[in-house]
């Protein structure tokens, strides 16, 4: 009965409602709308339209960015910054040559989420913060305008967080540094970007009894015994990107709209990515006697990637985008190592007519290795504030499926490729609601069994979901939330919470004739109970379990955020009835939420 009516509340408070395009215009900064920024994609080859600089307070108060996302779920270990992975279902966008899921995807820089920018005046962002239970955040922002039309910008995250749990410690550090230029003439642009990002975790594989825990035996969480005692995990990458525009052909009206543009584009781009397992005293009893060498153990992985594309497009009228990309890649372990040549061949086409636009993509890859005949076929249509899209996938399963060798675990494979079908509709109503209705169609799914090791499903997978966004402004109360339902339609390795649902209820009024401006507000999140994957430290992966059922427990943060000027405080009193009930406030298995915590910050933005 008390999960139905945490649904029930999560679920009523998503009637109201607001439009994302209306968020991002209400948010502007006022002083000075030359400050832009842009996320560039390379993948498909396309550009994301210039945005302001978005100055909502929730983005200082909710340092943790897993709960910041408007758009999606993660489950998570118990340290904000720790390993996460999405638990609202979704299958990303065409072809991708990885060595396995990024753990750390809400953190990671990367080539399609760094800021390219676009200011005539400098631009700054400090932001601090520091909670009780030893969680460390610092962030530095800057952008400025060198010479001309060349525009620099870096980005600088720190999380270190020492954690209430036994052997929970994160130290993350995630850098970026870009440039942006466009001629005078108009007939060239240039992206560059480089990237550095390094997260630290202390490995605890969770607490050893949760029996204990639900009976508080022990008064201080770090006394509660954990499954490793001295074992850490490091991740670290380095990337380069450099993207160049030329303009061949543009048509222009009398007022300098562009009607018609025409231009090659070529995309270079490098990265390499590490993992490195440190482990000096496992527990016999957590890998199940899956050792194949039980001493002190150093394992590592290499990730190595480069990619070159060309391709001649157009955006206007008649949208089109043909090309070719060649991805070399490199991938090994304590044993294996995998080199490849792939070719890929890309193509977009379509119609751009008033409020009316249909687009038909596909890639398909030419290699002597397992990547040879993977594919990705689609098409999107948008109308007005509707949009449907459809895809239909053939990828080989990610490299450590196929091959993995270090001390505790080891395994070669031969796997089918993935097949997928996967249909998004959806749109915005009045302004208001943006939401989002999916359908999945997935063959040989592939996975970490409950005994460690690859496999893949022999019978197709069925995934429905839905999903609704808003943000309401009545007077001086403030609603955004986000819920979804989703339902896996037949028996499936793939467990997800049927409900789940983030909801912000805030007051926000002026002091001091109007010089203080403060918000005054309540974030509630709930799921519904499922079979959460576990976390394998070793692996550096979640694999799936059906004995430890998580959720039906509503999370509370109540926060006070003041604004004087370009100075941001604030307050948050984080899971302040933590305890008081009982102790089943999981993140992940045998992986307890933080207690109560309370955090204090500040956000100090300049600019001339």
């Amino acid at each position: 009965m008390k999960g139905f009516y945490c649904i029930l509340i999560c679920f009523l408070s998503t009637i109201p409602s607001f439009s994302q395009d209306s968020i991002v215009r209400d948010r502007d900064l006022k002083i000075d709308t030359s400050f832009f920024y842009t996320k560039y994609t390379t993948i498909p080859l396309s550009n994301l339209p210039l945005k302001r600089i978005d100055t909502n307070y929730l983005n200082s108060v909710v340092i943790n960015p897993i709960l910041r996302n408007n758009t999606t779920f993660y489950q998570q270990l118990s340290t904000e910054g720790s390993p996460h992975k999405p638990i609202l279902f979704n299958l990303n966008k065409g072809l991708n040559f990885s060595y396995q899921e990024n753990l750390f995807e809400q953190l990671w820089f990367n080539r399609e989420n760094i800021r390219f920018y676009n200011v005539y005046k400098p631009y700054s962002v400090l932001k601090y913060s520091y909670a009780l239970n030893g969680s460390r955040n610092f962030s530095v922002v800057h952008a400025q305008n060198v010479y001309k039309d060349l525009h620099i910008g870096l980005q600088y995250d720190v999380n270190y967080t020492t954690g209430s749990f036994d052997k929970s410690q994160v130290k993350n550090q995630f850098f970026n540094a870009t440039a942006r230029y466009k001629s005078p003439n108009k007939k060239y642009e240039g992206y560059l970007g480089v990237i550095r990002n390094r997260a630290l975790e202390d490995e605890s594989g969770g607490l050893k009894s949760d029996s204990s825990f639900q009976v508080k035996e022990y008064s201080s969480f770090d006394a509660y015994p954990t499954n490793l005692t001295m074992a850490s995990s490091k991740w670290k990458s380095f990337d380069v990107v450099l993207t160049q525009k030329y303009n061949i052909f543009k048509v222009s009206d009398s007022n300098r709209t562009i009607l018609n543009s025409i231009h090659l584009q070529h995309d270079l781009s490098y990265t390499s990515s590490h993992k490195i397992y440190t482990d000096y005293n496992l527990a016999d009893a957590f890998y199940t006697n899956i050792f194949f060498d039980s001493l002190q153990t150093k394992d590592s992985t290499t990730n190595k990637r480069l990619e070159n594309s060309i391709a001649l497009k157009n955006n206007f009228l008649i949208p089109f985008a043909i090309g070719i990309k060649h991805s070399w890649l490199y991938f090994a372990d304590t044993l294996n190592s995998e080199n490849s040549n792939n070719f890929t061949p890309f193509f977009n086409l379509g119609l751009n007519i008033d409020k009316f636009i249909i687009n038909f993509f596909g890639e398909g890859v030419f290699s002597k290795e397992r990547y040879n005949k993977d594919y990705a076929l689609g098409g999107n249509v948008f109308w007005k504030n509707l949009y449907a899209e459809i895809e239909l996938k053939s990828q080989s399963p990610q490299y450590f499926f196929t091959h993995y060798a270090s001390n505790n675990f080891l395994w070669e494979k031969t796997l089918n490729k993935i097949k997928s079908l996967r249909i998004n509709a959806g749109g915005n109503i009045k302004e208001y609601v943006k939401f989002n209705l999916g359908y999945f169609n997935i063959d040989n799914y592939t996975y970490i069994s409950e005994e460690l090791s690859p496999k893949q499903h022999s019978k197709r997978i069925n995934i429905l979901n839905a999903s609704i966004y808003h943000r309401y402004n009545i007077g001086l109360f403030l609603f955004e939330g986000i819920a979804s339902l989703q339902k896996v339609l037949n028996s499936s390795p793939i467990n997800l919470p049927i409900f789940q649902a983030k909801q912000t209820f805030a007051i926000n009024f002026n002091m001091f004739s109007k010089k203080l401006n403060t918000t005054i507000g309540i974030v509630l999140r709930y799921n519904t109970l499922y079979y959460a994957d576990k976390y394998i430290p070793a692996l550096g992966s979640f694999a799936f379990q059906n004995e430890k059922q998580i959720g039906d427990y509503l999370f509370c943060d109540i926060f006070i955020n003041a604004r004087l000027q370009k100075v941001d405080l604030f307050l948050v009193l984080m899971h302040p009835y933590a305890g008081l009930f009982n102790q089943n406030y999981y993140n992940s298995p045998h992986y307890p939420a933080e207690n109560l915590n309370l955090r204090l910050g500040v956000t100090w933005r300049f600019f001339d």
